[in-house]
């Protein structure tokens, strides 16, 4: 949460109201037919803030976004900013009260936000959201993840539960040593001093090592997942006998700075990663230099392509699990929320339902297709029910992470994090077989979504004081005693401690 709380004034609602009263008006679409038009029958026209995620944003006579207006009925106006510079233009853009008809926000949970929805500057969208079949067929953990305050004040950009952070391991270097599939943090310390000091990749240099990953200013970035496992929870915060506990403070929390500590010291872990771009590490590890990054599942292909050309053997594979401290195997569950999109109070109610039927059929299985794979035959093939990405889709940036039409338009398909542009299908049917054991292990963030006005304010600051004090003892700078330190004055330390008792509070509200 990077943004500052601005408070939506009376007259910021004027504003916005003189803005957007040009706002087309209407009769409600029917959710099974697509974003309604006008009782003329001409399409609706919505505009649109949303992300780009690709290097160009999407020509307006794209076929693929051509097709998608005409079976939606809407002509829409889209303005799409670079994911680099989406923090910054959508806080600014919010600020001053002129808002689209449909408002992509990256952080649910960004104060900014937050206070926006509780000033009504958005639509709560709760009771409506029964009246659209797409919408309500989404899992209800989706939405109750994108409340803010018990309340939908947008349509959360739908991920799958499972398949999302975890560790990735070069199977092939696994097998070239002969050693089996880690399955405890031990287990894979000794994969990481393999990797580093015997040849893994057989070229007969020392030019490999294990573990690769990069922090950041206010977390532990790519390297989050060690934490993760040790603390056997996806979040900053556990249950601790029926009270969410913050991980820092956790016995947990110091066994996994050990870990990282110890891989920091005896070269096992990048000496850089307090300055690597995240960009940097995937580069490393898919040319071939590191044998584990943490990861989501989806760019498995991504990484065993690039690597293939390197060694026609390679192979990215994600680990089901890892077992923690307890021993119990872990995986971490998604939140299923990646942003939302906002509708300002501004827009009338009957336009408001049009967008609502538009987005309704965005996350359709026909548009999501449409968008995810293009059209049969120019950019995918069918074979036994498997679509198969075709060179043109290549070109085209379908069915790809750069897509930027699915920014907007996707279905909700649990095994998404399995598919990725070209992958051959049984690498496909191994990542489904890995989301399918992650699902019966997977864990929740208990505080995934709890808001407390304090962290709001105080909790950036703080987060960057306990990133950098990680990121000392990692390297050395500071000792495990002086870890030890730290937690005990933050223990006692006033913000921290109400912080602490407001998510508590949230969470019993909840």
């Amino acid at each position: 949460m990077k943004t500052k709380t601005i408070a939506l004034s009376a007259a910021s609602l004027l504003a916005l109201s003189s803005l957007l009263a040009a706002c087309s008006s209407g009769s409600e679409g029917n959710p099974d037919n697509g974003a309604a038009a006008d009782a003329s029958g001409a399409p609706t026209e919505i505009s649109i803030f949303t992300n780009q995620q690709g290097a160009q944003a999407v020509d307006p006579a794209n076929p693929i976004f051509q097709e998608i207006m005409k079976k939606t009925n809407t002509k829409l106006n889209i303005t799409w900013v670079p994911f680099n510079t989406l923090t910054e233009k959508t806080k600014v853009m919010l600020a001053s009260g002129d808002i689209p008809e449909l408002t992509y926000v990256s952080n649910v949970f960004d104060s900014q936000v937050v206070q926006m929805a509780a000033s009504g500057a958005f639509w709560d969208l709760t009771p409506y959201i029964k009246d659209y079949k797409n919408f309500s067929a989404l899992p209800q953990a989706i939405w109750d993840n994108a409340k803010i305050q018990g309340k939908n004040y947008g349509i959360p950009r739908p991920r799958p539960l499972e398949g999302s952070w975890g560790a990735h391991v070069r199977k092939d270097w696994l097998d070239n040593l002969g050693l089996p599939v880690p399955e405890t943090m031990d287990d894979l310390y000794q994969v990481l001093q393999a990797f580093t000091h015997k040849d893994p990749d057989g070229n007969g240099k020392a030019d490999t090592i294990g573990l690769v990953g990069e922090v950041a200013s206010d977390n532990m970035g790519s390297l989050g997942w060690v934490e993760n496992v040790f603390n056997e929870v996806p979040g900053s915060y556990k249950l601790v006998n029926g009270q969410l506990t913050p991980v820092v403070l956790e016995p947990s929390e110091r066994q996994a700075l050990e870990w990282l500590k110890k891989a920091y010291e005896e070269k096992v872990l990048v000496p850089d990663f307090p300055v690597l771009k995240n960009s940097q590490s995937r580069e490393q590890y898919m040319g071939s230099k590191a044998g584990v990054l943490g990861v989501a599942i989806n760019p498995q292909w991504l990484f065993t392509d690039a690597i293939r050309k390197i060694d026609p053997k390679g192979d990215s594979y994600p680990l089901p699990y890892l077992m923690g401290p307890s021993g119990r195997k872990f995986a971490g569950r998604d939140s299923g929320v990646f942003g939302m999109y906002v509708i300002p109070k501004t827009v009338p109610e009957a336009k408001m339902k049009k967008i609502l039927a538009f987005m309704d059929q965005a996350y359709s299985e026909e548009i999501g297709d449409l968008a995810g794979f293009g059209f049969p035959d120019k950019h995918y093939t069918v074979k036994d029910g498997f679509k198969i990405a075709t060179e043109q889709a290549k070109a085209d940036n379908v069915a790809d992470t750069t897509n930027n039409l699915l920014q907007i338009f996707q279905k909700y398909d649990m095994y998404a994090r399995a598919y990725y542009n070209g992958i051959p299908k049984e690498f496909y049917d191994r990542n489904k077989k890995i989301i399918d054991e992650r699902e019966a292990i997977s864990v929740p963030d208990p505080a995934y979504g709890l808001i407390s006005q304090t962290a709001l304010t105080a909790g950036p600051d703080l987060n960057k004081k306990i990133q950098d004090m990680k990121t000392k003892v990692i390297m050395g700078k500071e000792s495990l005693a002086a870890w030890d330190e730290f937690t005990a004055k933050l223990k006692a330390d006033a913000t921290f401690t109400k912080i602490t008792q407001e998510i508590n509070e949230a969470y019993k509200q909840k």
